[in-house]
């Protein structure tokens, strides 16, 4: 690499350094400095840190192409015009020739490269850059001499005064005179400065004519925002360009361009930056702002506000019935309705999918904006028209107010959104206040993200494990796997509290692939201490269950320690095995074929589809605690337990039941042959240690009724 700078460059760009010093060796006699890389992103450096005459580029490189280097070439301003040689060896390829062309290239060399006609060409290349660099020169020379000559032309669209020393304006063109509407005497002899307005944190946004002269002699070139205001009353928005005229000529030239087409478009893009597109309504961001601006002015007047979040009752199936745009339809219809149900200064947001937000301003009392919630609600009993079918929808809706419930409007949103979801629970389609109850709960659950996140930080959870018991010999054959969170100061908490949240937070994730991980090496432990044919159960959520990934997670899990996957049991709700059942039906086989069993968790609770779980090859189903509990008192409950285990046996599954508390559950679930047992007639959940003792036949522990409060108890410690 040579470098002189006052010689044109030669950058060329080749993968391969032998080509490279070849072209060096040939081009190494000419009057030029040559720049050699291996890349096309080290070329784009080298032509973005220095000017270069030439480009040499070789077509075919890994990662950026010639042609995309060309393209990158061509797209920016400084390099755009650089000439661009190919380099390549499919000359005769005319697709590639035209992507090449296209791309920017100037000119081919096909290879092996022909050292006469590479020498010739560059020649003549750097022939037309140093004419370039002359044109160059003699244009900033003209433009130069063009800048006094040029203000006083009068055929430009451009506005353009010639303002003396004293600040009086001595000329004007007629392009000036139109665009400030005022005849040539009115502006002869005018005071420039009382013409200009500048924007300024001052009260008096006068130009000073002193920072114009400065501006004009340090940024000739750069354009200065400004509004004109003229004699006659026109007010309009310019960039002015300033130079101060050469001696033996004294004042200054100023252009100014109208840029009040430029500053409408500001506007709009500023509307549209706040405003969601589909209901006209603010956005969230524009909603934030206008709050904000409205809590300054009631804190500053001691005005009362109200904030009023409402949810659509049943979009989701318009949508998933009717198509996404059918539901923008309904979107627009409701917020045609929902304008006219508040005042025109009131302010409506749309937030989310369906969810809106309506500012109340300067409220009388907090009663007001139950009498709006109220209108919202009974305007949907009107339906909605959606082609050639009416439908109907509810809205459950929030009301906090300022300052009683928050004094930002962050709090105010928080509040209103907590008190939403409040009258969703309470059966939808109606409004509810913000409490100091429900903030309680908001706090509580706050504290019990913060909790949970700091138990997965620091792997507070365990495990437990309840045997599954085989009826015709109470030997031991599973044991089920239940998570438990052992709290700092808490104690042990049950999975009912804490697991809904995991779900929410997104949490469960990382705490189901521990859960599986912790429960496979469990097993692995126990092999010298129970039979091969003992599994342990776990169970996978519906996230879980959904991941692609699962069948080869399993795998791999099962692999690195070494246990046979006959030793484990995963039990999936039937909710989630349905959600896309050919998903399932296919994963249910992939886990089969690893030798993984597969049990239906919660069966009778859901959809419980014949047509599904004829579907669905499981090996076994397990009923729900739900037809368990009440076995020995309701005919009915029994009628629905045989017929699941009957059904169970016609399709060779096998049938676990949970929850069995008495000796009258079990004496019942055998006669109806029921093959595996579950519950607190034989265990509770224990942690592994407390296992290490077990059995390996098991006996009830009660041949009575468990007392109904103890049954109680032992059914929330479990909460399984």
């Amino acid at each position: 690499m040579h470098d002189n700078s006052d010689r044109p460059t030669l950058l060329l760009v080749d993968d391969i350094p032998a080509n490279l010093l070849s072209l060096e060796a040939v081009l190494g006699d000419t009057d030029c400095n040559l720049i050699s890389v291996t890349s096309g992103e080290a070329a784009l450096e080298v032509l973005l840190q220095k000017p270069v005459a030439l480009v040499l580029l070789d077509v075919h490189m890994p990662g950026m192409d010639g042609f995309e280097v060309a393209r990158h070439i061509r797209s920016n301003r400084r390099t755009s015009e650089v000439p661009i040689l190919f380099l390549t060896a499919q000359m005769d390829d005319p697709a590639s020739i035209e992507r090449g062309y296209a791309a920017g290239a100037t000119d081919y060399l096909t290879k092996p490269l022909n050292i006469h006609t590479l020498c010739a060409k560059v020649e003549k290349f750097l022939e037309m850059h140093a004419t370039r660099v002359k044109l160059e020169k003699f244009n900033i020379e003209l433009n130069e001499a063009r800048a006094y000559y040029s203000a006083i032309l009068n055929t430009t669209a451009e506005g353009i005064l010639v303002v003396s020393n004293e600040c009086v304006i001595l000329y004007t063109n007629p392009s000036a005179r139109r665009l400030l509407n005022a005849p040539e005497q009115q502006l002869i002899g005018y005071d420039f400065s009382a013409l200009v307005r500048v924007p300024s944190s001052d009260h008096d946004d006068r130009l000073d004519f002193e920072r114009l002269q400065s501006h004009a002699l340090h940024s000739p070139t750069t354009p200065l925002e400004a509004t004109l205001v003229s004699p006659s009353g026109i007010i309009l928005p310019v960039q002015l360009s300033c130079a101060v005229l050469q001696a033996p000529h004294e004042g200054m030239v100023v252009a100014f361009q109208d840029i009040s087409q430029i500053k409408h478009l500001e506007q709009r893009l500023r509307q549209q930056a706040v405003t969601d597109p589909l209901t006209q309504f603010y956005n969230r961001v524009g909603f934030f702002q206008i709050a904000g601006a409205a809590v300054a002015r009631a804190a500053r007047g001691g005005a009362l506000l109200g904030l009023l979040y409402l949810d659509l009752d049943g979009f989701k199936r318009i949508n998933d019935t009717y198509g996404h745009q059918a539901g923008d339809q309904l979107l627009r219809e409701f917020a045609l309705r929902l304008k006219k149900m508040v005042r025109k200064y009131d302010v409506c947001a749309r937030v989310g999918g369906d969810e809106f937000l309506v500012l109340l301003d300067e409220l009388e009392d907090e009663t007001q904006a139950s009498f709006v919630a109220d209108k919202i609600i009974m305007a949907q009993r009107d339906p909605y028209p959606i082609g050639d079918t009416l439908v109907l929808l509810g809205a459950s809706i929030g009301i906090a107010t300022y300052p009683a419930c928050g004094a930002t409007p962050e709090l105010l949103m928080q509040a209103a959104d907590t008190a939403m979801y409040q009258a969703k629970r309470e059966g939808r389609n109606q409004y509810r206040y913000f409490t100091s109850e429900m903030n309680g709960r908001v706090r509580a659950r706050m504290m019990l993200e913060e909790s949970l996140c700091e138990a997965v930080r620091t792997q507070q959870f365990m495990l437990h494990y309840q045997p599954q018991i085989r009826v015709s010999d109470g030997r031991l054959i599973g044991l089920e796997a239940l998570l438990r969170w052992r709290h700092p100061s808490a104690g042990l908490i049950m999975p009912g509290v804490f697991i809904p949240l995991l779900e929410e937070t997104g949490l469960i994730i990382e705490v189901s692939d521990w859960i599986l991980e912790q429960a496979c090496r469990q097993r692995h432990a126990w092999q010298n201490r129970l039979a091969p044919e003992v599994t342990v159960a776990i169970n996978l959520t519906a996230r879980q269950f959904a991941d692609h990934r699962l069948v080869d997670y399993m795998a791999a899990l099962l692999a690195s320690i070494e246990l046979p996957a006959r030793c484990i049991e995963l039990e999936v709700t039937e909710s989630a095995l349905i959600h896309d059942i050919e998903f399932s039906c296919q994963v249910i086989r992939d886990l089969r074929a690893l030798g993984v069993r597969i049990a239906m968790d919660d069966f009778g609770t859901g959809y419980s589809s014949l047509a599904y779980l004829k579907q669905l090859e499981v090996d076994a189903i397990k009923m729900d605690r739900l037809f368990v509990a009440n076995l020995q008192s309701s005919p009915r409950d029994q009628a629905i337990a045989y017929a699941i285990i009957e059904l169970a046996h016609h399709l060779q599954l096998e049938v676990i039941a949970e929850g069995v508390e008495t000796q009258e559950q079990f004496d019942l679930l055998a006669q109806m042959g029921c093959e595996t047992i579950q519950g607190f007639l034989f265990s509770r959940p224990l942690p592994a240690d407390e296992l290490e003792k077990m059995p390996s036949e098991f006996r009830p522990r009660t041949s009575a009724a468990a007392p109904a409060s103890q049954s109680a108890t032992l059914q929330k410690e479990v909460n399984k």
